[in-house]
């Protein structure tokens, strides 16, 4: 081969690779084109939304909602189809989303039981198990006594407390919401009530409108239900309730408590960043539909939606609260 005939191929073969370099380092690598896959395709089949409790409550009705609401508008391209696993304090919804591939397509619709339940020790499962889709509404309860009670404001009650501790009953089932609920205000407020034990709504009811009982707490509906008889104090949400206008919030008296009680939508631990992007947007869009937020108007819930870090903050920092009401117990 002659010289000049060398140097042609030498030419050749180093133009050619100059072009396969080129292609190279400007074609997409794989972990960029996985993750454009993951964003595009998902979800790419039907969504399992676990709900921890027996189908008819507010979790499940919510769930259910909410998932014909996305289905409708086509937010998601696939389905949401509720599953129902109650029993064992929640871990029996935790032990099926972990039983499932962590890729979004098997989330939990729960609420800040969750919370008591991690609190008291009662499930093999904590926050550490969740990454937080989002808040999607929630509703509050109310803190009441007799209506014919000496007491026309919170303010009145604590003095009282303050004055003469352990002095008032309270109605409550130990370790169950109104418990927790009204030991973070007596922890934040500094006083202390006696507990008598009524584990249902109707025996915190009969309790305090016989006499055998001074406060008690009800969801919101259950005391605008109820209505003669009861004097709410306060109530435990974000803001004022629409429903009731003239009870003032414990935040605006100076107590930082609230129980929002949320529609809390989780993915495990894992699931990828991606997934739970697109779950929150089109759960976000869902809570502010005309319809649902009739929905929870009418039952005496607040539409709102809450991101999932800053739902994450905000369960982090209850939990603390109730960590502490469940050290006096345990």
């Amino acid at each position: 081969m002659s010289f000049n005939v060398k140097r042609s191929v030498r030419q050749l073969v180093g133009a050619g690779l100059v072009a396969g370099l080129a292609v190279l380092t400007t074609a997409p690598v794989g972990p960029i084109m996985g993750s454009a896959a993951v964003a595009q395709e998902f979800p790419s089949k039907p969504l399992k939304v676990i709900v921890p409790f027996k189908p008819g409550g507010r979790t499940d009705v919510v769930a259910r909602m909410m998932g014909e609401k996305i289905k409708e508008n086509g937010w998601l391209s696939q389905p949401m189809a509720v599953v129902n696993a109650d029993g064992g304090a929640g871990a029996n919804a935790v032990n099926q989303m972990k039983r499932e591939e962590a890729d979004g397509h098997t989330i939990v619709h729960w609420h800040h039981q969750l919370l008591i339940a991690s609190a008291m020790k009662l499930g093999d499962f904590g926050l550490d198990d969740f990454k937080s889709i989002g808040y999607t509404g929630g509703g509050s309860p109310v803190w009441v006594v007799r209506e014919d009670a000496p007491f026309e404001t919170l303010d009145d009650l604590v003095a009282h407390l303050k004055a003469e501790p352990r002095s008032l009953v309270e109605a409550v089932g130990i370790g169950t919401i109104p418990h927790f609920v009204g030991a973070m205000l007596a922890n934040e407020a500094g006083f202390e009530t006696r507990y008598v034990t009524a584990n249902s709504a109707a025996d915190r009811l009969r309790l305090v409108l016989g006499g055998n009982a001074d406060i008690a707490l009800f969801a919101a509906s259950e005391f605008l239900a109820q209505g003669d008889g009861l004097k709410a104090l306060v109530y435990f949400g974000r803001e004022r309730l629409p429903d009731m206008p003239d009870v003032p919030t414990a935040t605006e008296l100076g107590y930082d408590v609230t129980w929002a009680n949320p529609n809390w939508w989780l993915a495990p631990s894992d699931a990828p960043d991606e997934a739970v992007t697109a779950l929150a947007a089109a759960l976000e869009k869902a809570i502010n539909d005309p319809e649902i937020v009739k929905y929870f108007n009418e039952n005496t819930l607040e539409p709102y939606w809450t991101s999932g870090a800053e739902a994450m903050a905000d369960a982090e920092k209850t939990l603390e609260q109730l960590n502490a009401v469940a050290a006096t117990i345990q």
